[in-house]
């Protein structure tokens, strides 16, 4: 088992996890930040409001350094 970090990085803001989870692999750790972005852009009202263009990301780490990062950005195509 491994503790991971969360850090959340929003619109240039980030908020670094303090405490981690302690999960059995990577690909828990994976899936754990996907899942947890798709909420946070959710209960931001981005993804059904679409407000702007945001960047979100979720940045994971254990004690030896960074090992994933998942990033949702919304953006607008124009067509003319």
């Amino acid at each position: 088992m491994v503790q991971y970090f969360f850090d959340i990085i929003a619109d240039g803001h980030l908020a670094p996890d303090e405490e981690g989870t302690i999960l059995p692999n990577i690909d828990a750790a994976r899936r754990k930040a996907s899942n947890s972005l798709a909420n946070l852009a959710r209960n931001m009202g981005y993804v059904d409001g679409f407000r702007g263009f945001p960047r979100f990301a979720i940045s994971v780490r254990t004690s030896d350094g960074p090992v994933y990062e998942t990033v949702l950005q919304l953006d607008l195509e124009t067509r003319h």
